[in-house]
């Protein structure tokens, strides 16, 4: 995922690719901030604030997190996210850690560490649990005993698209089915098939890239979450009711074949999963057409 994000950051220009770490991507960036939104395989967009070292794994590190963000200079990050949406002033702010590796403390005991040296340098600054509430989001992100911190841009997180609105078990997040698509090389005007559509994030992410999407799946649940979600994303797609080990689809008619398959865990399978995956890969080799792209996740 963090390739495919860095070239898909890197095609918006006057962006430079600066380093990709585990699950992150930093960049200097150029273009105006609100661009940035527009990304479809990042999970989300932080500015980049400073980054602490020594952050380590006894308990004692909570009083550094506290102390380090009591040194916080958050002004300039605030004066940024001002620019693509409203910010109270004094702002309320969020915080959200994650971390890698085993600790002697809890992500929650890291949130409060952390608002409590805010609040502490920041007259009139107030903590919300609730990130949706908050004018702000601070991140933590700590990686072996550095912390990089960032503030988010936007005022949800990028992953969270408005039309995902119904769910069905299994179904991925948009930035992995956007990034799908990027590794099929999905364009505008092309012909993209799902034949096991789930809530339908891969085809509306394939619609809203204007290409001719068209899916379906065997649980009648899962179609009425495919269109109301596409009519929450204002998209028309035909989607119908099959079995992806017999399509009813001409033969070499799809230029694209995208699909999270089945997995047998969170969608249970009547058949061993090479057969199922034999019998449906079968289909898909004859609805493809020539010069075509299959791409699995499984």
């Amino acid at each position: 995922m963090e390739a495919i994000s860095a070239d898909e950051i890197a095609a918006l220009g006057n962006v430079v690719v600066t380093q990709i770490g585990y699950r992150r991507v930093a960049v200097s960036c150029a273009v105006p901030l609100a661009s940035m939104l527009n990304l479809r395989t990042v999970d989300d967009v932080f500015l980049d604030v400073v980054t602490w070292s020594g952050v380590g794994r006894p308990r004692s590190t909570l009083g550094l997190l506290t102390s380090f963000s009591g040194r916080l200079d958050l002004t300039d990050a605030a004066a940024a996210c001002a620019t693509v949406r409203p910010i109270g002033s004094p702002p309320s702010f969020s915080v959200t850690a994650n971390f890698v590796g085993k600790r002697n403390y809890n992500t929650e005991e890291m949130k409060h560490a952390c608002a409590e040296g805010i609040i502490a340098s920041h007259a009139g600054w107030t903590y919300e649990r609730d990130d949706a509430a908050a004018d702000l989001n601070l991140r933590i992100f700590v990686e072996h005993e550095l912390a990089h911190v960032g503030v988010r841009l936007g005022k949800y997180p990028l992953h969270r698209r408005p039309y995902k609105q119904h769910h069905v078990p299994g179904s991925l997040k948009p930035p992995v089915a956007a990034a799908l698509l990027s590794l099929a090389k999905v364009n505008p005007g092309t012909r993209v098939l799902d034949p096991c559509c789930g809530g339908g994030t891969v085809l509306i992410e394939a619609a809203l890239s204007e290409a001719l999407a068209v899916g379906g799946d065997s649980d009648v649940m899962a179609l009425a979450a495919t269109a109301a979600n596409a009519r929450a994303a204002a998209v028309s797609i035909p989607i119908q009711l099959w079995d992806a080990q017999a399509l009813p689809a001409a033969d070499a008619s799809m230029d694209h074949i995208v699909c999270n398959l089945p997995w047998g865990r969170e969608v249970s399978v009547d058949v061993a999963l090479e057969s199922l995956y034999r019998r449906i890969g079968e289909e898909l080799c004859r609805v493809l057409a020539p010069g075509g792209r299959i791409t699995l996740l499984t």
